[in-house]
C-alpha cells in the first residue's frame, strides 16, 4: 500500500513520477488518512482518470493511498504509474 497520511501533509505538493505538479493538499481526513486535493488546472483527464478524479471542475478530489509513493518533508510524490 501507499504511504501514510498526517495532518502535517497539509498544505504539501502532489507531484507525478514526470515531476510535474499536479495539486496541493488542501485537506485531510485524520480518521481514514485521505489527503484532498486542489488540483492544478494544469493536468490532463488521463492522469485525473487514473487517480479516480472525475472530469467536472471540482474544487478537491481524495488522493488514493495506494497511488502514493513517497512523502518528503515539502512534497507527496506518486507512484511512477502515475
Amino acid at each position: 500500500m501507499g504511504a501514510e497520511i498526517t495532518m502535517e501533509d497539509g498544505g504539501k505538493r502532489v507531484i507525478d513520477s514526470n515531476g510535474n505538479e499536479i495539486g496541493v493538499v488542501t485537506d485531510v481526513d485524520d480518521e481514514d488518512g485521505t489527503a484532498y486535493v486542489e488540483p492544478n488546472q494544469e493536468i490532463g483527464g488521463e492522469l485525473k482518470s487514473r487517480l479516480g478524479w472525475g472530469r467536472d471542475a471540482q474544487s478537491e478530489y481524495p488522493l488514493r493511498n495506494d497511488a502514493i509513493g513517497e512523502i518528503t518533508e515539502e512534497e507527496i510524490l506518486l507512484r511512477e504509474e502515475y
